[in-house]
This record gives C-alpha cells, structure tokens and sequence, in this order.
C-alpha cells in the first residue's frame, strides 16, 4: 500500500514547510493527482489521518486536484482526453504523446 508512504511524504513536505515559515497550524494542504498516478485518494486520506495526529497539521485537510489524462498526436498534433488508456489517435491512428496525468505533488501548504 504506497498510499500509507506517500501520506508520510506529504506530512514530511508540509511540516517542513510550515517550520520554515514559522507556522503553528497546518490548515490545509493542495495536491495535485494526475488520473494515471495509481493513487487510491480514499486510502491516501485514511493513511494522511493516521500520520498527522499529533502534529501541528492534526486538523488539517487534504485538497486534492485531480489531473485528466490528456496527450496530443505525434502524427497529426490534434490534442485529446485519453479514455480507457488508449494512446492512439482517434483521428489518424497516430501515437499519442502524454501532456498530462501523471501529476504527483503537493501545490500548496495553508498555515496559520
């Protein structure tokens, strides 16, 4: 379960952010999570729940962006959603080049 993991990371990035700023309190943090990240965001949220009590960020929430699978053409240029992980073009049976999706990182850290 790479959940309970990466749930340890974001706390560890958040912790070290607010220390540097001289934060008492972690409100909130920002993550943005592309659709082929292979991230279960129920599971991330129970492991982040686990992980944060007793820390300044004990009663802070994660935002979470989540980032479509989006890539363009390498024959024709055309842009387009990636659906059921299908990476060729619907128009010309080209290669698709992936522009977005595989996203994995925290945006933001809200403080007081």
């Amino acid at each position: 379960m790479h959940e309970a993991a990466l749930a340890e990371s974001i706390l560890s990035i958040a912790l070290d952010t607010a220390k540097k700023h001289g934060a008492k309190k972690i409100l909130e943090i920002g993550l943005k999570i592309g659709d082929m990240a292979g991230v279960e965001v129920e599971s991330l949220n129970l492991s982040f729940d686990v992980f944060k009590k007793d820390t300044i960020a004990e009663n802070a929430t994660l935002k979470i962006n989540r980032i479509p699978i989006e890539a363009v053409c390498n024959k024709c240029g055309k842009s387009f959603a990636v659906e059921r992980y299908n990476f060729f073009c619907p128009e010309c049976d080209g290669i698709l080049i992936l522009k977005s999706g595989r996203e994995l990182l925290v945006d933001f850290v809200d403080f007081d």
